[in-house]
């Protein structure tokens, strides 16, 4: 019979992961310096998260997961606005103070699995092919056979703005051509034939 697991407790211990190491990035590189940091037992991460790398693994898709909903909260809210209007904000958002630090975490985590992709197949799921695919949804009622190679597009952009960001911290022209680049897709979009119903 397989343990019991706490949600909540996992949850609450997840949070404060990602916190100390928005705060610190990665530099505390193990379990046990983890645990210092957040003030609780190495064997309560090793119970919760089992390793180092399930631990790594899971702040990869907690953090796309969180920036998923940010983007889906954003949709909603503004439903009478196009994605392509969304992702202004969206971007916005993103690179407000209060998500600059979890931002440059989850930058740091994408080069993590960049050098050890075995290691790390689980980010690219989620970072890569899962967000490709909601952004496709999203896309699909405005674009339809074109919105799989409009989500590619659109998040290769983003992917490249956020390492422009992280090697510069030009927040001013990062929003300047995020502007120039949403206008790019709105006219690019307008150009392709209406989706078929």
């Amino acid at each position: 019979m397989g343990r019991k697991t706490d949600h909540k407790a996992k949850e609450e211990i997840l949070e404060k992961v990602i916190s100390a190491m928005s705060q610190n990035g990665l530099n505390t590189l193990s379990l046990r310096g983890i645990a210092q940091e957040i003030g609780v037992s190495a064997r309560m991460l090793v119970y919760h998260f089992e390793s180092y790398d399930a631990l790594i693994n899971l702040l990869f898709i907690h953090l796309s997961t969180r920036h998923k909903s940010i983007l889906k909260n954003l949709m909603s809210e503004n439903e009478d606005k196009t994605f392509v209007q969304v992702s202004k904000i969206f971007v916005e958002t993103i690179y407000s103070a209060e998500n600059k630090k979890p931002l440059l975490l989850f930058l740091e985590l994408y080069m993590k699995a960049l050098r050890d992709p075995d290691k790390y197949h689980r980010f690219f799921d989620e970072v890569l092919y899962n967000w490709i695919n909601e952004v496709e949804s999203i896309l699909a009622p405005e674009c339809g056979n074109k919105s799989r190679l409009y989500a590619t597009m659109i998040m290769s952009f983003y992917r490249g703005l956020m390492l422009d960001w992280l090697a510069t911290k030009d927040i001013d022209r990062i929003y300047e051509t995020n502007k120039a680049f949403n206008v790019l897709i709105a006219d690019l979009m307008k150009e392709r034939p209406k989706a078929r119903k």
